[in-house]
């Protein structure tokens, strides 16, 4: 009997030994799923129709590098995760699919963890899966890439989730659509460095999870810039637009810009969380009012910083249609949504801000400071039929409301003949269209404010 036991035992041993997943040798070599599947054990094998079935996991060492050939088409089965320790290069010249192997499977993806491997994603379409990235000393670079129906096993931080703090990340041109969480993630102890420019996000967060499409932190060294995004929800009533935070009190020198983006049908348009310094401008927030509890959200802006250490710098955002225009919970954060007194100064603001039918339960509410902190908003267009201080003070909750709260300074408003009309009365008609920093353009690459032979609309 202690034979048939110690044979036993040896055969499960060599049974567990067999079932390892395959792993590279890490001598810089640089593997396709063409020749993987041409090696035993990796779980890679060539179909009929000239796709790659990957039905087991596998790693890429550090030091060798995983590539994606033009025109591939690679189908991960079940809970199939791919580790890349090295680099990985995929970026097809036309080209690549990644998705599932069947409609009841749920790849876990890909997570890239190599500390000094980089990731080069290009052309390439992936669907039902994610990439986790966690290269320390690495970065990551996607451009016109398409991001869909993500399942949330790899990560419910988003379809690209870092995990570990890292700089001089890009994602741009890409399409984030229809993905189950959301599509940009970090966690709250990993603030990254990342510049998310000209992409489309589309009724991301499809399980109606308390995230928004973009989910950033913002800490350390690291800039932020989310710039020329188009962040169009699903009128889900849990999922936000923009959310950056630092929930864990870090820390930071860097800034964050959001800038250019046109934010619609979100259950919010843009919040900050914890001590952030951010300059939000020239944005367009339409209908970002989603939330079936005003008292829970529906701000185009809100700020939220208890520490009362925020510095945040508002200019020539148009915010429209949402249960509040901007929202202070709570803190006494630095807010400058217009100071016209010195053009000279170093905190002059020309406002530029603009509100359009923000409120709820019958009442309009463009600012509401529920804060203790004086806030500037000279200079803003304001959701009233006269710029006088008698009706803008109706649209605005502060410390005349309740003694308590903070001032808001926001005489004088935005009169005729100042600001953006000035901006209006000297570009030509000409038929191109110049932004709020009087820069043309034949067609608007996104929506927003926008001069066009001398007047002054919206482009959504």
């Amino acid at each position: 009997m202690k034979k048939f036991y110690s044979f036993i035992l040896l055969a499960a041993i060599a049974a567990g030994a067999m079932a390892d997943d395959f792993t590279t040798d890490g001598t810089g070599n640089v593997y396709t799923f063409d020749s993987l599947s041409q090696i035993e054990g990796t779980g890679v094998t060539l179909q009929d129709d000239g796709s790659y079935l990957v039905s087991a996991d596998f790693t890429i060492a550090e030091g060798d590098a995983l590539q994606l050939v033009n025109n591939d088409v690679i189908k991960m089965a079940n809970g199939v995760q791919i580790t890349i320790n090295g680099n990985a290069d995929f970026a097809p010249a036309d080209t690549a699919v990644v998705t599932r192997d069947a409609e009841d499977s749920n790849p876990k993806g890909f997570w890239m963890l190599g500390e000094n491997g980089n990731a080069n994603l290009k052309n390439v379409t992936f669907e039902y899966v994610g990439i986790v990235f966690g290269g320390v000393n690495s970065s990551l670079h996607a451009d016109n890439c398409t991001f869909t129906m993500h399942n949330g096993k790899s990560s419910s931080t988003g379809a690209i989730a870092f995990n570990a703090s890292c700089d001089n990340n890009i994602i741009e041109n890409c399409y984030f659509i229809e993905n189950t969480v959301n599509a940009i993630g970090c966690g709250a102890t990993n603030p990254v460095g990342i510049i998310i420019r000209d992409n489309i996000f589309w009724h991301n967060t499809t399980s109606n999870r308390n995230k928004p499409q973009i989910n950033m932190t913002c800490a350390g060294d690291y800039d932020m810039y989310i710039v020329g995004n188009q962040v169009i929800g699903g009128q889900f009533t849990l999922s936000g637009g923009i959310g950056v935070s630092n929930m864990m009190g870090l820390g930071h020198t860097g800034t964050l810009y959001i800038e250019d983006n046109y934010i619609a049908d979100n259950r919010y348009g843009i919040t900050t969380i914890g001590s952030v310094d951010a300059v939000i401008k020239n944005n367009t927030m339409i209908d970002n009012c989603y939330e079936t509890n005003p008292s829970n959200g529906g701000s185009c802006v809100s700020i939220y910083d208890s520490s009362s250490s925020s510095n945040i710098y508002m200019e020539g955002n148009w915010m429209e249609g949402g249960l509040w225009g901007i929202t202070v919970p709570t803190g006494a954060p630095n807010i400058n949504l217009g100071k016209i007194g010195d053009p000279a100064a170093e905190d002059y603001n020309p406002g530029n801000n603009t509100f359009v039918n923000n409120g709820n339960s019958g009442v309009l509410y463009d600012l509401f400071n529920n804060g203790t902190a004086t806030i500037w908003a000279q200079g803003n267009t304001w959701n009233v039929d006269e710029q006088t201080e008698e009706k803008i003070e109706e649209v605005i909750y502060h410390q005349v409301d309740d003694p308590s709260k903070g001032l808001v300074i926001f005489m004088p408003a935005h009169q005729e003949g100042t600001a953006v009309d000035e901006i209006n009365a000297a570009q030509p008609h000409d038929g191109l269209y110049y932004n709020l920093m009087g820069v043309p353009t034949e067609a608007p690459a996104h929506g927003g404010i926008y001069i066009h032979n001398g007047q002054k609309i919206l482009v959504k």
